[in-house]
């Protein structure tokens, strides 16, 4: 069996995360907080830890050497543990399609409108399919190889977005759209760190359990700081209203910084690093999709179901009948129920499994 190490597990959580800054992330939050789409991020990343307690503690709780699907069905049973486990899948499943899809758009819209959009999906599938069929190990060395360059450059654009234009008074009014409002919706934006649940599926790939907090902690962290920071130095690039107008707001960032005379129109450069941060994110997915659904029908390998799935991506990403459409499954589903699938399930599986275990020891 091969393994990951602290800095791939750590570079995949943080990729398969902070992607979402590439999409129109930050739109979002401005149109429901306003300029407090900040105090959104904060509290969602209050809630960032129950991700992880949940899952350590499903993980705990079954058997030596499990994953969270394995150790989901040994707690709750076959049949509720493998509904659970179906809602995982389809939960990565989602999060593979409707990215491809938004990704697949920005790339005809602003690169290649020429392009027909099948033939970004294929361009993209393909890489993704053989990558995930390398399995998540071949992922972690390319996600540590590429991570200080991913958000390398995130800052390198912010920090140009700034010298050409800030705003000194972007973030007042301090509750934006309203205090309850922000606070509520903060709660509901927990599920923008949804994407944490894939701790469950790289945390038994490691051969040292006392290694597990040190991924986890170090991956909130950096995620958290680039989720926050990218969302407060947005708002003094293009203050509220303008944040919540324009579609995909680190591309346009990138169109208007001006590195002196002979460094101009940067936007050519940061499309090849985001490019590969969302094949990254996207091969991520799929592997947790095959992963999950192969061991609920007991198949001994993935790779079996990679192109099958693969497949059956491509159909669900044309069904958005456009980008917008795509934005707003996105916004309204997986970052509206998404911690149901993230949180509440795991939690529920531990309190379960904790019960139980007491119950055999009286």
């Amino acid at each position: 069996m091969h393994h990951i190490g602290i800095r791939e597990a750590s570079a995949i959580v943080i990729i398969f995360v902070i992607t979402k800054i590439f999409l129109p992330f930050q739109r979002s939050l401005s149109e429901v907080g306003g300029t407090a789409a900040w105090i959104i991020i904060l509290i969602a990343i209050l809630f960032c830890p129950l991700t992880w307690w949940a899952v350590r503690g499903v993980l705990k709780n079954g058997p030596e050497q499990c994953t969270l699907v394995t150790a989901t069905e040994n707690i709750l049973g076959p049949l509720l543990g493998n509904v659970v486990n179906l809602l995982y899948c389809i939960f990565f499943f989602m999060i593979t399609f409707i990215v491809l899809r938004e990704f697949s758009e920005i790339i005809s819209s602003e690169i290649l409108p020429r392009t027909p959009l099948t033939v970004i999906l294929l361009s993209l599938l393909i890489p993704i399919a053989f990558i995930t069929h390398l399995g998540i190990e071949a992922v972690g060395r390319i996600s540590s190889v590429t991570i200080i360059l991913i958000v390398g450059s995130v800052y390198i654009l912010l920090i140009g977005g700034l010298i050409t234009h800030m705003e000194p008074n972007a973030l007042s009014p301090l509750w934006g759209t309203g205090r309850s409002h922000v606070l509520w919706m903060g709660v509901i934006k927990s599920s923008l760190f949804s994407e944490l649940l894939v701790l469950g599926f790289l945390l038994p790939k490691m051969r040292n359990q006392k290694e597990w907090g040190k991924v986890a902690w170090w991956s909130i962290t950096v995620s958290s700081i680039v989720l926050l920071s990218t969302t407060i130095l947005y708002l003094y690039i293009f203050p509220y209203p303008t944040a919540a107008r324009i579609n995909v707001p680190l591309l346009q960032i990138s169109k208007l910084i001006i590195f002196g005379r002979w460094l101009q129109r940067m936007e050519s450069l940061f499309l090849i690093v985001w490019l590969i941060c969302t094949v990254i994110k996207l091969a991520v997915s799929l592997y947790c999709t095959v992963s999950s659904l192969s061991q609920i029908i007991r198949l001994p390998r993935h790779q079996s179901l990679v192109f099958p799935i693969t497949i059956i991506i491509f159909s669900f990403a044309m069904l958005p009948d456009s980008e917008m459409t795509a934005y707003a499954w996105d916004k309204n589903i997986l970052r509206t129920y998404g911690s149901i699938i993230s949180i509440g399930l795991p939690m529920l599986t531990w309190i379960v499994g904790i019960i139980r275990n007491k119950r055999r020891q009286v």
